[in-house]
């Protein structure tokens, strides 16, 4: 079998043929924006492309988890820091109200063994249209309350002294029927009601041990009606 003829192409040769292929593929490659040729081979089948997305998503969803979770935490010790100074507001208040207590004429003693602090108060708001009395626990829990209105005076009658004097009895027979036999007895308002509920609680078989006067006034209150011209 004969030997394959093999061409040798001289130095000089090899270039031209170099050139005319490059002239080749720059004549027949598109173009970008810049006006310059895109090499064929970057556009060729077997090449892939790959992309960063999936990876930059990640780590953005692993910096938004972490902030999150940051946050929660604050939000959690701002919580319990606002939870704490609460509790030190209410120890704050108790241990005030202990100390104004303490001031109060009969502070100490016993009320058929119950002690003064933890004695019931009834609490009167005498307005100048009704009467309000509630009945409560020392620590403020609603047992029983009534008014000139559910006791059956309607408009102006529920003002009268007489509307006020029934209301003490009604409370004092709702504290009577719940075991209360001693009570503070606590005033607020001018009303014309607030003489006559303490005589109907008193006529309704309760011993009050004290009474307060806890009605509100501004030290700077807001500026009087004009006066009237007659």
């Amino acid at each position: 079998m004969a030997a394959p003829l093999v061409r040798c192409l001289s130095l000089a040769s090899t270039r031209r043929l170099l050139v005319r292929c490059n002239t080749t593929l720059v004549r027949n490659s598109p173009i970008d924006l810049r006006g310059r040729p895109v090499q064929s081979a970057l556009l060729s089948s077997h090449v892939r492309t790959f992309s960063t997305t999936t990876t930059r998503w990640t780590e953005e969803v692993k910096e938004e988890s972490t902030e999150t979770t940051e946050k929660k935490l604050e939000d959690a010790e701002e919580s319990q820091q606002e939870d704490s100074s609460l509790d030190e507001d209410i120890a704050r208040r108790q241990k005030w109200m202990e100390m104004y207590n303490s001031c109060l004429p009969g502070y100490g003693q016993v009320f058929d063994a119950i002690p003064y602090n933890q004695l019931p108060v009834i609490h009167v708001f005498a307005n100048w249209n009704n009467t309000h009395a509630t009945c409560t626990d020392s620590t403020g829990k609603i047992l029983a309350q009534t008014t000139c209105g559910k006791e059956g005076f309607k408009n102006a009658k529920k003002a009268t002294s007489v509307a006020a004097e029934v209301t003490g009895q009604s409370i004092a027979t709702k504290a009577l029927d719940l075991g209360i036999n001693n009570v503070r007895l606590v005033l607020r308002g001018i009303g014309p009601g607030r003489q006559p509920i303490v005589k109907g609680v008193q006529m309704g078989g309760i011993n009050i041990v004290s009474i307060t006067d806890a009605t509100r006034f501004s030290a700077n209150s807001p500026r009087p009606r004009k006066a009237r011209r007659i």
